[in-house]
């Protein structure tokens, strides 16, 4: 029986995942890490045939005997964890498996956005696209470049080394759409823009709004991972998969700037009576950080991609709606949650 270790079974990505794989391959023996006894009792309740495994990322001898123990690891929960990754590639090469182990490695789009960070240059367009297929080595060299991105570089390390691991790194995008996990469904920079133009009654865009990443519906993502999970399964281990090959960037290529995110998330509110008027105010980093964690980088850095190597390779076919039709439901689920009514 195929074995499957995933982290982040509570979170949005990795409670998408979950629900995909579950829903996909009944026959997996899934496991699951938690530390938090409520929500483990949500996952359970939702998926009883997920064993939990109880703990966190800090604990390292459980991630290094459930990764021993996994087929396939799928490591959700953290895109900057070090301990984490550490623990995982010790439980993997601990490993008597007859087969290569598999990992699958979820990063953060704005790794893409570094030299931006380092310039505190924020709001500002780009015309660097980056092609995962014939851009691999461009894309380790970047990696390469930015030592603070810890997990990044820990799995190109591995990657390059002889230990029968096989690595897919997934760096994210804008995800949007509600999740199907058992515990959190909701994304982050759209429900963000919203709450802040509901609670503001004004919408925001980080300086002049021109930068771009790409971005994905959550269901198309998880696919994904579901495409990489059956190729491991299959025993696939053609070098064009994994490894040094092994990244898989995941826009849909329908890229629009943060400021038309922002208009239509100012449209979207005016047109359901929640706010006046459809002006976006622009805010300096350090303000937006302010409304919420780290918006400056998640809403003013660029991170354009050309997603090719997993539609020419697995054969990834995006099929959710485009990100601009979803924001009108996004703005209302915000709503709901925060207790807003309309005032039209």
């Amino acid at each position: 029986m195929t074995k499957v270790f995933l982290t982040g079974a509570s979170g949005y990505i990795g409670g998408e995942v979950l629900h995909t794989l579950a829903a996909a391959h009944p026959e997996y023996e899934i496991a699951a890490l938690n530390r938090d006894p409520k929500k483990a009792d949500q996952i359970t309740r939702a998926y009883p045939n997920v064993k939990i495994v109880s703990g966190s990322l800090d604990d390292a001898a459980i991630l290094e005997q459930e990764a021993s123990k996994a087929d396939v690891v799928l490591h959700l929960a953290a895109t900057g964890h070090l301990s984490s990754v550490e623990s995982i590639f010790k439980g993997l090469t601990s490993s008597q498996r007859s087969g290569p182990a598999h990992w699958l490695q979820i990063s953060g789009a704005s790794l893409l956005g570094a030299p931006e960070i380092v310039s505190k240059t924020f709001g500002e367009p780009s015309d660097k696209i980056y092609n995962d297929l014939d851009g691999a080595e461009e894309i380790r060299a970047h990696i390469r470049k930015y030592k603070n991105r810890v997990v990044d570089n820990f799995i190109l390390d591995v990657s390059g080394k002889a230990s029968g691991v096989k690595t897919a790194l997934v760096p994210g995008a804008i995800i949007y759409g509600p999740g199907r996990g058992p515990v959190n469904q909701r994304s982050i920079q759209i429900p963000e823009l919203s709450r802040i133009a509901l609670q503001r009654g004004k919408a925001v865009q980080v300086g002049r709004g021109l930068s771009i990443w790409g971005n994905v519906h959550v269901q198309d993502l998880s696919s994904l991972f579901l495409l990489l999970v059956e190729k491991a399964v299959a025993g696939d281990s053609s070098k064009s998969y994994w490894n040094d090959d092994g990244i898989y960037f995941n826009s849909v290529g329908n890229d629009i700037s943060f400021a038309e995110i922002s208009r239509r998330v100012a449209q979207a509110a005016v047109d359901k009576g929640f706010i006046k008027n459809e002006e976006v105010e622009q805010l300096s980093a350090e303000d937006a950080d302010k409304l919420s964690p780290h918006a400056s980088i998640v809403l003013g850095t660029n991170s354009r991609v050309d997603s090719r190597r997993a539609r020419q390779v697995l054969g990834w076919k995006p099929v959710q709606r485009r990100l601009q039709d979803e924001i009108p439901e996004t703005l209302e689920a915000e709503a709901r949650r925060l207790g807003v009514t309309s005032k039209a």
